[in-house]
């Protein structure tokens, strides 16, 4: 009986247990669905971005030479040759070719288009129009000319390497604002398709661009997805195929059967603008949900195990002891990840000191001191063209869930700061994509700073975070900026910038709610006070030993443990400290030259920067290539840094130390900050590559240091080149 009994109950355990792995099965393969989406979604978003990038930049760079083409049209072999020098120069195009209306050079015949194509040999400039050939009844030709406005046109095989390419066209005006004729760039086809398809989230799945009318652009190179791909672009095309919307209604989601009749899905979604492609990701079944299900299986046979285990222990119920033993090892187990958790952290936050040993006019620390094995504060800092960005942070919770929110944040930071001098829309852009999906209402609050290295000039964005400290020569000053709402609360909440100097010589002290509010076996709290006077009595006695931001948070921490004593910490313990000890170098020379944004002054600008390299280096090449640097910028300023037909004011000063030369091109046009378009990489390629840092890549190239700063309403960039002693 008891024996008949013992089988009943392992029978039951297992149709419970079955139920409950079936449970589990379908709640995780919702949310894989779920997270198929949201991944689909994301990686068609990064393809959208990556193709606008490529689009834009191409548009870009054709209309910035416009002017170029229209000051040379008299001259047909002065326009041929700024085709080839545009390839040369943007390694990104295939060919740049201008199309003229008949007859516009008489001497050149009837039809005349000049096209500068990349090969594998070189730049090669050919006159494409032929008796074979006749552009003026090519697509690109009749409707740009024809309907006067911008497009993008393809694919088509180019006349000459029969390369597959898309093509970007302008119309040509000349002064008198009449057509003649139609500029247009080149880019591979195939080229975009590797790029897009490049580092998928899955090896077998892959991204098509297609046109608004269906066309395939750019796919994956691998010629036997070519059937595949196929019968996707005719889902993608066929209306009475039945999709569905995603959960959030971002992108269209179809389940068809490839021609192996494997089962696979498609997310599609129009590109927002013009011009208006869509794009499509492929996934398979079998490697979205192959994982699940080898789980269920392994689930399976586990079960049949316990099974067996469950028998044994009901028949020898003294062996329970196993479970206890079991429960050990689990435990053990939990603690052993947490402690890899916790190294892994440390890791991403605590850096080497001094993390800038290269330079002597910032000393920086930080410390954390988690109250759990992992902890949910967080602070990150690097320089970015003479600027240091740094930030705090504190994630509301404890242990992994707020370490994981620690963990996307200063990742965002990282992102956002890279390409954004401005602390107020780099908060922004967190808190937008922090409040995306938020079920977990979790919150962050976080200080952002930017010092600017060489004028000392700090701005800075509080989202409900504590205030700094500001350890100046002889006090200690409380700066209390505009606390806005903490991060991920309201995707709406507007940040401000806050701006101060912060003097020569002082040190700004950061930290979270885990100093203040430290608390002792009688549950008292560290407090701001103790933390003033802390501060205040470090900068008497500093004088007196020796002082930098290790040895202040060291000495800080070591005050909170004797406060805290045994008690258990209640908070996660982080600061950093900022000290700012510019050096001055000694000028030598100091001239400046005030100009007007006429291009006809830049004969003046020569003259003084070639005059001031002259006198201050011996080092032709090195000469020239600041003399290069200065001309490129100012000759940017002129023809960009007011409205057109402004009159306005560009200076050019120079300033010359032991050690470094200086030129500050100040106007008093449309704010603009350069930097912030990021250093373009050219060893990326021409879709990898962000927008902008083009105009910027030489300036770059040929100085040691850039820095843009707006103040009083004034444009100041300065440009710096060390001398080697």
């Amino acid at each position: 009986m008891k024996k008949r009994g013992g089988f009943f109950i392992v029978i039951a355990a297992a149709i419970l247990l079955e139920l409950i792995s079936g449970i589990q099965y379908s709640y995780l393969h919702n949310l894989l669905a779920q997270e198929l989406e949201k991944r689909a979604e994301t990686e068609l978003v990064m393809k959208a971005m990556i193709t606008k990038s490529t689009i834009n930049l191409s548009e870009r760079m054709l209309k910035s030479h416009i002017y170029n083409m229209k000051r040379d049209i008299n001259n047909p072999d002065s326009v041929s040759m700024l085709a080839k020098w545009i390839v040369k120069m943007h390694p990104t195009l295939e060919g740049c070719g201008i199309a003229f209306k008949p007859y516009f050079y008489p001497n050149k015949g009837r039809l005349y288009e000049p096209y500068a194509q990349r090969t594998d040999s070189g730049i090669v400039l050919r006159q494409l129009s032929s008796s074979a050939y006749n552009y003026t009844k090519e697509g690109f030709y009749t409707s740009t000319f024809g309907e006067k406005t911008a497009r993008w046109t393809g694919p088509y095989q180019d006349p000459i390497e029969k390369k597959k390419v898309i093509s970007y066209s302008l119309p040509l005006w000349d002064h008198e604002l009449k057509p003649i004729g139609v500029a247009c760039m080149d880019i591979l086809a195939d080229k975009l398709g590797d790029t897009l398809n490049h580092r998928n989230f899955y090896p077998s799945s892959y991204v098509l661009l297609m046109a608004e009318d269906g066309h395939l652009l750019a796919g994956p190179s691998d010629a036997r997805l070519k059937a595949d791909v196929e019968h996707v672009i005719r889902i993608v095309n066929d209306s009475t195929y039945e999709w569905t919307d995603s959960r959030n209604g971002s992108s269209n989601i179809a389940t068809f059967h490839d021609v192996d009749g494997d089962k696979a899905y498609v997310f599609s979604i129009h590109m927002k603008g013009d011009p208006k492609w869509k794009l499509a990701v492929v996934y398979y079944d079998d490697e979205v949900y192959g994982i699940l299900r080898h789980i269920r299986l392994t689930m399976f046979f586990l079960m049949m195990v316990a099974f067996g285990v469950l028998g044994f222990i009901v028949y020898r119920f003294f062996k329970n002891i196993k479970r206890l033993q079991q429960t050990q090892l689990t435990n053990e187990r939990i603690g052993n990840e947490l402690r890899i958790a916790r190294e892994i952290q440390a890791r991403m936050l605590v850096k080497k000191w001094p993390p800038f040993p290269e330079r002597v006019d910032i000393d920086i620390y930080g410390t954390l001191e988690p109250a759990r094995e992992v902890g949910g504060d967080l602070y990150d800092f690097f320089i970015r063209d003479e600027k240091l960005f740094f930030c705090i942070g504190d994630v509301c919770g404890k242990s992994i869930p707020a370490a994981l929110l620690m963990s996307v944040t200063q990742a965002l930071f990282r992102s956002s700061s890279s390409h954004d001098n401005n602390p107020a829309r780099i908060m922004h852009n967190i808190n937008k994509i922090l409040c995306i999906d938020n079920t977990t209402n979790m919150f962050i609050t976080m200080f952002i700073g930017v010092l600017d290295l060489p004028t000392g000039r700090l701005r800075f964005c509080n989202a409900g975070h504590e205030s700094p400290f500001v350890l100046d020569n002889d006090k200690v000053v409380l700066l209390e900026p505009h606390a806005h709402l903490p991060l991920a609360v309201f995707p709406e909440t507007r940040y401000e910038e806050e701006s101060c100097m912060l003097p020569a010589g002082s040190t700004l002290m950061l930290y979270t709610d885990g100093l203040t509010e430290a608390m002792n076996a009688n549950r008292e709290m560290f407090g701001i006070q103790r933390i003033t006077a802390l501060l205040e009595k470090t900068v008497r006695d500093r004088s007196q030993e020796p002082f930098n931001t290790m040895t202040l948070l060291n000495k800080i921490s070591e005050e909170v443990r004797k406060f805290v004593g045994m008690a258990e910490p209640s908070d996660d313990l982080t600061m950093l400290a900022i000290r700012y000890t510019p050096v001055s170098d000694e000028s030598t020379l100091d001239e400046s030259i005030t100009l007007k944004n006429d291009l006809h002054e830049v004969a003046k600008l020569s003259s003084f920067v070639k005059s001031m390299t002259e006198r201050l280096l011996t080092d032709k090449p090195e000469a020239k290539k600041l003399r290069l640097a200065v001309e490129e910028v100012v000759v940017n300023a002129m023809s960009y840094a007011y409205p057109p037909r402004t009159e306005g004011e560009i200076t050019v000063r120079c300033v010359a130390g032991n050690q470094r030369i200086k030129f500050y091109i100040i106007d008093r046009g449309t704010p603009f900050d350069p930097t912030e378009t990021g250093k373009a990489d050219t060893k990326l390629s021409a879709e990898e590559r962000p927008i902008g840092g083009l105009g910027l890549l030489l300036v770059r190239e040929l100085t040691d240091t850039i820095n843009y700063e707006r103040i009083d309403d004034k444009n100041i960039l300065t440009l710096t080149l060390n001398i080697e002693q």
